[in-house]
């Protein structure tokens, strides 16, 4: 478990810790403005909640964790648990949440379900257990661990990363635009007369984005494609193997769209494996948009969206109320030299 703490300058009023009262009467308010301010919450005009903060910032004021835990229930602490930290897009997304003045000041406990519903469960009873403050998870499979969650956590904010979370209530889900990622990278790949595409996804009892998949099967129907989705763990050794295999057929795809960048690496190896050149033989396309995308060879046709956007939305979900509703991030169909006309397999 990653713990990263947030402090503000460290300092004193008259030999004393500063409280709330000394920071509502340097910013001209009452204390109970100012502590709606410093906690986020709605009904503070823009300017007074920064000369709040500002005033804040200049006492070193920090609230006191043990007295909001008595007073709440929960620490001054939020959680991010994760399917797959190896990804560069959820370490972006935390990076970005970590950094975001919506949660300064408070805790935030990172930590990886490995793709496992085992360890997910885990994680939730510690967190749950530990009264942290606010879950924000990207689930493995439909959203059971979510629901546990908010058993064992209620009334506590659950914000949904990257996840469909079909039937529950009360969860705020901030993710890409699924939809509209799938549909542009399919309608590119008709486009250059590609007719059988491989659509990788991850298996039925794991699977969290059901969107993604939705989708494909919407467009290929509406194109009159061949749809071919594949379900693999989605790691780099499993997909390259799912792949290896399937590319040395008779019958094997003429262009293959992955979930993320990173498993589009996979790709990129199978394909080597079997002699096939990307952009040539095989099209792929991948959807993230990483830095090293553009420096493959050849460089990678993906789905571009501001990864870091996604963590900011997910820290202010954590520490203000659900009137901020969902959010989702739009996406740009970038076109490099992995997708070309489509060649007969």
């Amino acid at each position: 478990m990653l713990r990263i703490r947030f402090h503000h300058t460290a300092g004193q009023l008259m030999g004393r810790r500063s409280n709330i009262r000394d920071v509502a009467r340097v910013a001209g308010v009452s204390p109970a403005l100012a502590s709606r301010a410093l906690n986020n919450r709605d009904g503070v005009a823009s300017g007074t909640r920064a000369r709040i903060w500002a005033a804040a910032e200049q006492l070193g004021y920090r609230a006191d964790p043990h007295a909001r835990a008595l007073r709440t229930g929960a620490t001054d602490s939020v959680a991010l648990l994760v399917r797959n930290l190896v990804n560069p897009y959820f370490l972006d997304v935390i990076s970005a949440a970590q950094q975001s003045e919506a949660i300064q000041g408070v805790s935030v406990l990172v930590v990886d379900s490995d793709y496992s519903v085992d360890r997910e469960r885990e994680h939730i009873e510690r967190l749950a257990a530990q009264r942290v403050g606010a879950l924000a998870i990207a689930p493995v499979g439909p959203g059971d661990s979510i629901e546990l969650w908010q058993e064992l956590a209620p009334n506590r904010p659950t914000i949904v990363i990257n996840a469909t979370a079909r039937g529950l209530d009360d969860i705020t889900r901030v993710s890409p635009d699924n939809e509209a990622a799938v549909r542009d990278a399919i309608i590119h790949l008709a486009a250059l007369g590609h007719r059988r595409v491989t659509f990788l996804t991850s298996p039925a009892d794991l699977m969290a984005d059901h969107d993604r998949l939705d989708a494909f099967l919407a467009v290929c129907a509406e194109l009159d494609l061949e749809p071919d989705p594949v379900e693999t763990a989605l790691n780099l050794t499993a997909v390259q193997n799912v792949l290896e295999s399937q590319l040395a057929t008779t019958t094997r795809p003429t262009a293959i769209v992955t979930n993320s960048d990173y498993t589009a690496h996979a790709v990129y190896l199978a394909a080597r494996t079997g002699g096939l050149r990307v952009g040539h033989d095989l099209s792929v396309v991948g959807h993230d948009d990483l830095p090293t995308s553009g420096l493959l060879d050849p460089p990678l046709t993906t789905l571009r969206l501001d990864r870091r956007a996604i963590g900011r939305a997910v820290a202010a979900r954590l520490q203000a109320d659900s009137s901020l509703g969902d959010h989702r991030e739009p996406v740009t169909l970038i076109v490099r030299d992995s997708t070309g006309p489509a060649r007969q397999a």
